[in-house]
């Protein structure tokens, strides 16, 4: 008995008609009008030997309105295109083959991942004469065409708004990961053989926002700027006009890559004015851009995002640290560096503004193991008790 398993695939992706997987009703705006929809189908070839690709979809402008859901399905169609086995033997023989796959997507709002495959398909058993001596023909080859093996709709729908928050931007992507792991492999029940195993994938990526035009709830954000008001500080402003009936909260998230938003103030609505003001003191002791944005989130949840401004702050009296391990495996341990003594507050936040951590530690030399957390990517915030610096260091738990 001989294994042999093919390093060779031929995959290639056709389009497929545009399949709605979600129905065909609208999401509701939070005014009771329905919502509308913005789809995107896409297809990708895969070279010979290729098995996986980045899908990348556009983000949705926060400027043109809201979304209140995000749909992604995807269609697989795996098919075996040609299988060809050959005694090599001056005796009959009896071939099998076998073939497996698996596929997965990864990206934005997929908890995990998405996957789907075939385990161990057995095909045969073929009879295969003696070897004739002429490769590729005869009554010793045997030779098997176009067989579907695997047919599947992958779907994830995302209505939380938290989640919803990573798709909104401007002249920016969201990237998914499609791969393909495929086996195959043949016996035969004594002597030599030659085979190879041809496969291949249909594949359509259906993606679709359900969306409220600007006018439905519209972003009461105006003049929004910002100034340096001293080495560490920023004096962040905006105007709102108060004609809106509706209640909604103003969150300041500050980012240091222009990608990753933090919530670090929450401002509520003043009723009485229009004029917002919010003076942001830096904890980071060295030359930084920092991108500050302004998040009006309704009372339904629903958020709208300000354009972003940068500014560039220090501070060489806040307190400096280095977080141990990072990236790390849960544990997470801070070593003060220009610090003997004190009482500060450590804040640990995720990508999407939460607090999943918050507790005072005493600064007497070492390191001090605050907490363990779960795989993703943290903020972690220290806060000294009595000047109120503070510094910002993001953490990687992997």
């Amino acid at each position: 008995m001989k294994n042999f398993y093919a390093n060779f695939y031929r995959i290639f992706f056709l389009s497929l008609a545009m399949l709605y997987c979600f129905g065909q009703g609208y999401a509701q705006c939070p005014n009771g009008q329905p919502g509308g929809s913005t789809a995107f189908d896409t297809t990708i070839a895969f070279g010979s030997g290729i098995v996986s690709t980045q899908v990348k979809f556009p983000k949705f402008d926060p400027h043109t309105g809201m979304v209140t859901c995000v749909n992604l399905c995807v269609t697989i169609k795996g098919i075996i295109d040609s299988v060809a086995l050959e005694n090599l033997s001056n005796t009959a023989q009896t071939g099998t083959y076998s073939y497996s796959r698996r596929d997965t997507i990864t990206g934005p709002g997929i908890p995990t991942y998405l996957t789907s495959g075939t385990n161990d398909l057995n095909f045969g058993p073929f009879p295969l004469a003696a070897t004739d001596g002429v490769f590729g023909s005869g009554p010793d080859l045997y030779t098997h065409g176009s067989d579907t093996v695997l047919t599947k709709v992958l779907c994830t729908n995302i209505s939380d708004s938290a989640t919803i928050a990573q798709f909104y931007g401007v002249n920016d992507s969201v990237t998914y990961a499609y791969n393909i792991e495929a086996n195959a492999g043949w016996n035969v029940t004594g002597g030599n053989a030659a085979a190879f195993v041809l496969s291949s994938a249909l594949v359509n990526f259906h993606f679709s926002y359900c969306t409220c035009p600007s006018q439905t709830l519209p972003l009461n954000v105006y003049d929004f700027s910002i100034q340096k008001q001293a080495l560490n500080k920023a004096l962040l402003t905006w105007s709102a006009s108060n004609d809106d009936p509706r209640n909604y909260d103003y969150e300041i998230q500050m980012s240091h890559n222009g990608y990753d938003f933090i919530t670090i103030y929450t401002m509520p609505r003043n009723y009485s004015g229009t004029d917002y003001k919010y003076l942001y003191t830096t904890g980071i002791s060295e030359n930084t851009k920092y991108f500050f944005r302004i998040k009006q989130v309704y009372s339904n949840g629903y958020p709208r995002f300000s354009a972003v401004r940068t500014v560039e702050l220090e501070n060489s009296d806040a307190p400096k640290i280095n977080i141990y391990p990072n990236p790390s495996d849960g544990v997470v341990g801070i070593k003060f560096v220009n610090v003997i003594t004190g009482k500060f507050l450590v804040q640990i936040s995720n990508t999407q503004g939460q607090t999943v951590f918050s507790n005072e530690v005493e600064a007497n030399g070492g390191i001090k193991y605050v907490t363990t957390l779960p795989r993703g990517m943290y903020w972690l915030r220290l806060i000294d008790v009595t000047s109120h610096l503070s510094c910002v260091n993001q953490l990687l738990i992997k």
